[in-house]
């Protein structure tokens, strides 16, 4: 495991102020400078001696803008760092000592003999000539790349956009040199907001797409569109209506709403085709064109679709890869410069048995469902992703990566991922891939948590796997936060030693942090802004601590039942908290603190949920249930009375939605793929609850105590005025502490399961349905923190004429459960078929 160690090591570096090192540092880096950098050694050459300097910096006529712009910045920083103006000069005026930026003319008659045919687009050398300093590489950014990287190893960093270390002296002493580079991968580009900035993405050698990079810096790796591309390219709107047969066959129904294309449909790949033919007329200077699902599950279920998911193994990756394959075949023929992407994502992770990418097609492998604490190669939860990942990097050698950076569903959250980061952008290296797309928070004005950071060790370990992550992470303390670094540095030790004994995190669930954890974390914010003092670097800690607020935040939302309300321990000191937290975060410019939400949503979300809700309660001698009926008729504490044991799985007080989740439900939709009518509901004592919908139905839901049984009986009635197609749903969320993953196995999944009436959900909870009454059922479970298991039955589906009614029964009993060991953690016990946890 490449596992960052913790600062205490190190010895601690002079610290960086604003943009240049302060005077009493100079010496100092004057003694550094001589000795890295050979002032006497045979070969060198005296750049600048006491603040002077003899050289002019060459460029050819024909130099390119990103050649254009390395020569200036080279200017630019040689004289923020020595006070030293170096004058650019064109190759026929260029006399003396020279600077030779770029290949030219006057770099050819030296011979040098640099291998421009194996450096590309994007690779460099470095060397010294007799008394002339040479940086030549790749014209379209190579040349560029190499004048960054010389003016790295002067000391200088860029570490965030208006945060730089540029070092100060007055003789720069240079070689001797002679190296050649070129970067890890050909598409790099670390997607958080703070990484967009053109400067800070040309001066550390990213060149994605979303990065405000434009001819000045060379171009970049652009994209059109970027992705989940199949409506976009064959649009419903324009389709649907004569042509259903284009779309998805879903259920024995084609359908739009989230579905995606028919991919063995012939019309299909040729309106495919004109699309792309379009894009590329329209978009000219985008270099891969994505043609991708969209972003939810939805797959063709005909019978040719089908067919060919037979003929790759069973997977739903067969028909789409054929599919692009055929598509990037015409695009070839036309444009053999143009690349064709497309997604292993979600249920097209697994590679097919028989199609390969053809050399103009690039994958994205997207593990979505991976842990981010630990490296992947060492973390059991990610067996699933490297046998995924193995297995495409033997069919294909052009294979991207969509990896994740930050936990989606909340911006501001900790999120301990640089061992893995450490470790895994190497180990994609050694799996052949080639481009890396890191998906992070990429909000209007950022502010994600550790997003500078993040962003800036993420662009050096893509040019150079072989780059120490340690030091950078130290460099960016010392530089960043300045007299802050200590105290910031062992917060981020402190932070990532929550997961290196074990713990989990995932992109979407909020971790369970330790009061313990929370306390020494804000001694540390109080440390380092106590050391901080009044600067810029006082404000950096203030918003590295809004990371640490949000958690307490999200603490003291919790819900309990408190006799007769369920309710947060206090709505008053969380009302003013929320405020608070609110205005801070807006303070730092920051818009967002989830994927897709503004901070407007936020506060619409705490005025509908945060207040507390009037709780029915039923019990006996074994069960006690308590149902909030405003919060969707739920059931939301199911408990034996002599343990006190809760059956229902535990809420994060992160999910959306909340406290309007989880617990037992029942719901109403038109079929079994729409969306849920919304049911007002109400209800009082004696276990009854009742609601409507806006269109005209009407539901009754009674729930009543057995025993150890809850029985629950669920009835809808049309009480409009015309025929409504109607299924009932009846959803239970439990707890399973005893979930167990096996290897190689993802750490979440949905599937069905067999109509017998009678299923055992988890060790302690069965579940009962007449079968007649059922259509289908469907298990979902998940080992992302806390074990829990859903069991979601649904009813026949039903026109209802007005007045006509519908029904659904289901009963949960608590009872010990026994494991089937053998047939490991799902499989039959007798009498049922089900999944045994």
């Amino acid at each position: 495991m490449r596992r960052i160690r913790p600062s205490s090591r190190r010895r601690a570096r002079p610290q960086a102020r604003g943009w240049h090192y302060n005077e009493g540092v100079k010496n100092v880096l004057a003694v550094f400078f001589a000795a890295s950098l050979c002032y006497a050694a045979p070969g060198a050459i005296q750049l600048v001696s006491g603040g002077k300097s003899t050289y002019s910096i060459c460029l050819s006529r024909q130099a390119s803008p990103s050649e254009r712009r390395g020569a200036e910045e080279f200017q630019r920083f040689i004289e923020e760092i020595s006070g030293a103006r170096l004058p650019v000069v064109t190759e026929g005026a260029a006399r003396g000592n020279l600077v030779l930026i770029g290949r030219s003319a006057a770099l050819d008659r030296l011979k040098p003999g640099i291998p421009f045919e194996q450096l590309g687009p994007e690779g460099f050398a470095l060397k010294t000539a007799g008394r002339n300093l040479i940086i030549a590489g790749g014209r379209q950014r190579g040349t560029m790349y190499g004048v960054y990287t010389l003016l790295e190893k002067l000391g200088c960093r860029w570490f965030a956009p208006g945060a730089s270390r540029i070092p100060r002296m007055a003789t720069i002493a240079i070689g001797p040199l002679d190296e050649t580079g070129k970067p890890a991968f050909e598409y790099r580009e670390p997607f958080f907001t703070e990484a967009f900035d053109k400067d800070w993405a040309a001066r550390n050698k990213t060149n994605g797409d979303h990065s405000n990079l434009d001819e000045s810096t060379g171009g970049k790796v652009q994209y059109y569109p970027f992705v989940h591309s199949f409506y976009q390219m064959i649009p419903p709107e324009k389709h649907f209506k004569e042509h259903p047969e284009y779309f998805s066959l879903i259920d024995g129904q084609r359908r739009v709403e989230r579905g995606q294309l028919c991919l063995t449909n012939p019309e299909v790949l040729r309106l495919g085709i004109e699309a792309v033919r379009t894009w590329i007329r329209e978009h000219p200077r985008a270099t891969i064109y994505s043609v991708s699902q969209n972003d939810w599950e939805g797959w063709c279920e005909c019978d040719n679709c089908r067919r060919v998911e037979q003929e790759e193994g069973g997977v739903h990756s067969g028909p789409v890869l054929r599919y692009v394959n055929a598509l990037a075949a015409a695009i070839e023929k036309e444009h053999p410069d143009k690349l064709i992407d497309t997604l292993a994502y979600w249920y097209t992770e697994d590679p097919p048995a028989k199609a390969r990418p053809r050399p103009n097609v690039r994958i994205r492998l997207c593990p979505i469902g991976a842990c981010e604490a630990h490296p992947y190669e060492k973390c059991e939860r990610n067996a699933y992703f490297m046998r995924n990942l193995r297995a495409w990097s033997k069919i294909t050698n052009q294979l991207y990566i969509w990896h994740y950076n930050t936990n989606f569903s909340h911006y501001l959250i900790p999120f301990p991922d640089f061992d893995e980061l450490a470790a895994d952008i190497p180990m994609y290296k050694r799996h052949g891939v080639v481009g890396l797309f890191m998906q992070g928070a990429y909000a209007k004005n950022g502010g994600g948590e550790n997003a500078e950071l993040r962003s800036y060790v993420m662009a050096k370990l893509l040019w150079d796997t072989g780059a120490d992550a340690e030091r950078a992470i130290n460099e960016f303390h010392e530089g960043y936060y300045g007299p802050a670094a200590k105290a910031m540095r062992a917060y981020f030790d402190l932070l990532h030693d929550q997961v290196r004994g074990g713990q989990h995190i995932w992109i979407f669930n909020v971790p369970a942090y330790s009061p313990e954890f929370l306390r020494r974390a804000g001694e540390l914010f109080d440390e380092a802004e106590r050391a901080a003092g009044s600067g810029v670097e006082r404000e950096r800690v203030r918003k590295a601590r809004l990371s640490l607020d949000y958690v307490h935040l999200l603490n003291a939302r919790r819900f309990e039942v408190r006799g007769d309300w369920y309710e947060p321990a206090s709505l008053l000191e969380l009302r003013a908290r929320f405020e608070g937290f609110l205005k801070s975060v807006r303070g730092f410019g920051i818009t967002s603190i989830h994927e897709g939400r503004n901070l407007d949503w936020d506060e619409s979300e705490f005025r509908r949920y945060m207040k507390p809700y009037r709780v029915h309660r039923q019990e006996n001698a074994a069960l006690r249930a308590e149902v909030a009926p405003e919060l969707s008729g739920r059931v939301v504490r199911l408990s034996g009375k002599g343990s006190g044991a809760e059956l229902l799985r535990s809420l994060e007080t992160g999910e959306r939605g909340y406290p309007d989740v989880g617990g037992l439900a029942a719901f109403v939709y038109p079929d079994f793929h729409g969306r849920a009518w919304d049911v007002r509901w109400t209800g009082g004592p004696g276990g009854e609850l009742t609601g409507t919908t806006a269109n005209g139905l009407e539901l009754r839901r009674r729930l009543m105590l057995e025993g150890a049984t809850l029985r629950t009986v669920t009835t809808v009635t049309n009480r409009s005025s015309e025929r409504l197609e109607v299924a009932l749903q009846s959803r239970g969320e439990f707890r399973a502490a005893d979930l167990r993953i096996q290897p190689g196995e993802l750490s979440a999944g949905n599937d069905p399961c067999t109509v017998s009436g009678r299923w055992r959900v988890t060790g302690q909870v069965v579940a009962e349905a007449p079968p007649e009454q059922l259509d289908r059922c469907s298990i979902n479970w998940s080992a992302k923190g806390e074990g829990r298991v859903t069991l979601t039955l649904w009813s026949k589906k039903r026109i209802l004429a007005p007045g006509e009614s519908l029904e659904l029964q289901a009963a949960y009993t608590a009872e010990p459960g026994r494991w089937n060991r053998a047939a490991g953690r799902f499989g039959p016990l007798t009498g049922m078929q089900s999944r045994v946890f």
